[in-house]
């Protein structure tokens, strides 16, 4: 069953003020962009309201205008990081539909060059999105993205293979999406060329699990 996020939890972390005009948009975007600029410059150490507030060019009050507390700011930035691996499957589901393996190689190549970058720019975001999978109060969250990642996953082997039953091809995005998530936490916490290393190890595995199911030459 679907868990849904507590009344005191949503209420502490949810925006206190949703930005429904063109400048309230930017004032959070500006609000958010600086919140991610501190934490890749600040590696493990959280931002402050007030140096997000300093480094946006706005007043605290501004920014609380908006956010309770900080933990508020980065999980919002959070969501944005998880929004955006649905754009790039979808990528892959849009071109035409590959005719053989290594055409099929070529496209997972691409979505790891893709996925890849979302990772390593958002490096410094990876102790929010675990703290968010380990807590049962925040884990809805990631599972509303998770379930629509399965989703594409299982639409893009579909699209490779349209005979592919949908459970089969849902178990199979289950396991690409918990493996390449997991292998590359692993990797961001060591250096780039063992994450690099990792990544290729990824796809192999990738490969391996869905070249049966896709009927290739």
């Amino acid at each position: 069953m679907k868990r849904s996020l507590s009344r005191e939890t949503r209420m502490a972390l949810e925006p206190r003020k949703q930005p429904r005009q063109q400048r309230s948009s930017k004032v959070v975007d500006r609000i958010l962009d600086a919140a991610l600029t501190l934490t890749r410059e600040q590696g493990t150490r959280t931002p402050t309201t007030l140096a997000i507030a300093q480094r946006a060019g706005l007043s605290v009050g501004s920014v609380y205008q908006y956010f309770p507390n900080k933990e508020a700011i980065l999980l919002d930035l959070a969501r944005r990081w998880l929004s955006s691996f649905p754009e790039v499957i979808e990528k892959r589901i849009k071109v035409p539909r590959p005719t053989n393996r290594d055409e099929f190689r070529q496209e997972v190549r691409k979505l790891f060059i893709d996925t890849s970058t979302i990772y390593l720019d958002n490096a410094t975001l990876m102790p929010v999105i675990e703290a968010i999978s380990g807590n049962a109060d925040l884990r809805p969250i990631q599972d509303e993205y998770d379930e629509q990642i399965i989703a594409l996953y299982a639409a893009w082997l579909r699209h490779v293979n349209p005979a592919l039953e949908d459970k089969i091809a849902k178990r199979l995005g289950l396991v690409m999406m918990e493996v390449g998530h997991a292998c590359r936490l692993v990797g961001l916490k060591r250096d780039r060329r063992t994450f690099d290393l990792i990544e290729d190890d990824v796809e192999a595995m990738w490969l391996a699990l869905v070249n049966p199911y896709l009927n290739l030459d």
